[in-house]
């Protein structure tokens, strides 16, 4: 059976922000970016010297397809959506291209188009046909895949000074808001039968997650609310995510009250009183910048986390991403 690639799939048309939204988006966009004149901390800043960094390539959403020359690293990671219709021959032949990577260590969810991979799913749907999951075949010796469902692994990256090895920790998730007839989906809102809270590991360092948090690289809107208060939870260093294909790239989430502020907006909790506190923020700011005062620095390691959804298709896709940890 050939396996068909697919170039722009979407969840949905782009989500539509009411006033009180525009107006915390427009705020907090200004607010940070007077923040980076005057602290020199702008997501391309320089960051602190880390001792043994650890390199991950991240991707999602390939939908059969498969990036060529995928750049080294310490870690590949896959955040779902290998396929698009969630065959065995589609995700085969993701998971045998993958298996084949240079990389040391591999981890793999799946998304909301693997159907195969969703037990519960081809349990309740016989007439699919689909093959079976126990014939996947993931890759054999040290550079097999490690397929994370609702779970954590850790790994013992070797350092390239002959240190001691860095213990780094992954969790992984496919779970997504309903959208459909899908795979590892869950009801969200008010008749939500799936809590987040409390399930991402303290000092987790990676979240491979197959959606984005709410209000972050998602479209304007269309992620998890509870994810995203589970990351100010949890505060992993880096969310690896796709679904959404418009929202591919990168952010920080900052853990000060600027950033609860807009969050809060987000998740429909004291809109307009929030949206006061950024405007007197952005005034506060302003001030200081143009008297020459440097501003606060932002919040210090492990005070943020660096969001990448790392979307392979669509028309803002392109190849792997890179960040270091």
């Amino acid at each position: 059976m050939p396996v068909e690639t697919i170039s722009r799939p979407m969840v949905g048309p782009p989500a539509k922000k009411r006033l009180v939204q525009q107006l915390a988006v427009k705020l907090y966009s200004k607010v940070r970016q007077i923040q980076d004149l005057t602290t020199k901390q702008g997501p391309n800043s320089p960051r602190p010297t880390i001792e043994s960094p650890v390199t991950l390539v991240c991707l999602s959403d390939t939908h059969n397809s498969k990036p060529a020359s995928l750049p080294p690293g310490d870690i590949l990671v896959h955040a779902g959506d290998l396929s698009q219709f969630g065959t065995f021959p589609e995700i085969q032949a993701q998971l045998t291209w993958l298996s084949a990577q240079p990389h040391r260590h591999k981890v793999v969810v799946a998304g909301n188009h693997d159907l195969l991979l969703d037990r519960n799913f081809v349990a309740a749907h016989p007439d699919r046909e689909l093959d079976k999951h126990a014939d996947l075949e993931w890759g054999d010796g040290n550079y097999s895949l490690h397929y994370l469902e609702h779970e954590t692994i850790e790994f013992a990256v070797e350092s390239p000074n002959d240190g001691e090895p860095r213990r780094v920790s992954v969790f992984g998730s496919p779970w997504t808001p309903r959208c459909g007839n899908w795979a590892f989906q869950y009801q969200s809102g008010k008749d939500a039968q799936f809590d987040w809270i409390g399930v991402i590991p303290n000092d987790t360092d990676i979240a491979v997650l197959h959606g984005p948090p709410k209000g972050h690289l998602d479209d304007g809107g269309k992620g998890c609310g509870m994810l995203l208060e589970e990351l100010w939870r949890a505060r992993p260093a880096v969310v690896v995510c796709g679904h959404i294909h418009p929202g591919r790239g990168e952010e920080w989430l900052w853990y000060d009250n600027i950033q609860r502020w807009y969050d809060n907006v987000i998740l429909e909790r004291k809109q307009w009183v929030s949206v006061l506190c950024l405007a007197v923020v952005y005034v506060w700011v302003l001030i200081q910048w143009a008297v020459g005062k440097p501003g606060k620095g932002r919040s210090p390691e492990r005070q943020y986390t660096r969001l990448i959804n790392a979307a392979v298709v669509g028309s803002h896709g392109g190849g792997a991403m890179i960040a270091t940890i």
